[in-house]
């Protein structure tokens, strides 16, 4: 990805980081879904920050106090599960919104993920469309 194009992201994010517009945590380890998603966010006026693993995501949920977060199941430091049971466990963040990715076959986390407290769970490869109504509608 062109250096120029990042740094765009970058100023973009920094325009809308000072509105009201939704805050979206992105916690998952592969650069081009970040892209993507940080790519597809902007243009929908949408607030964002990442990080890349599982201890690091929990530590900005509390600071951050996101709308929503996008969790990855399979994350370096601790799994999405592990990051979604902490959320759950902490009074000052277990209302958090939390949608959930995953790589692997949807069907054997469907229950494990809906039973944890979880809004919506996609399987990637997804399509940018399908993921930003559900993200709308989880805000809404």
């Amino acid at each position: 990805m062109p250096v120029y194009f990042i740094y765009f992201l970058f100023l973009l994010n920094l325009t809308l980081m000072s509105g009201n517009n939704p805050l979206i945590l992105i916690i998952e380890d592969n650069p081009s879904v970040i892209r993507l998603l940080e790519f597809k966010l902007a243009k929908e006026n949408f607030r964002f920050e990442h990080r890349d693993n599982g201890p690091d995501g929990i530590e900005a949920v509390k600071k951050l106090r996101p709308d929503l977060v996008v969790l990855d199941v399979m994350l370096p430091g601790f799994d999405g599960f592990e990051v979604l049971r902490q959320i759950r466990q902490d009074a000052q963040i277990r209302e958090t919104r939390v949608m959930m990715l995953t790589s692997k076959n949807m069907e054997d986390d469907l229950e494990r993920v809906f039973s944890m407290g979880a809004m919506e769970f996609m399987s990637k490869p997804f399509k940018l469309g399908e993921f930003m109504i559900r993200l709308k509608r989880i805000l809404n």
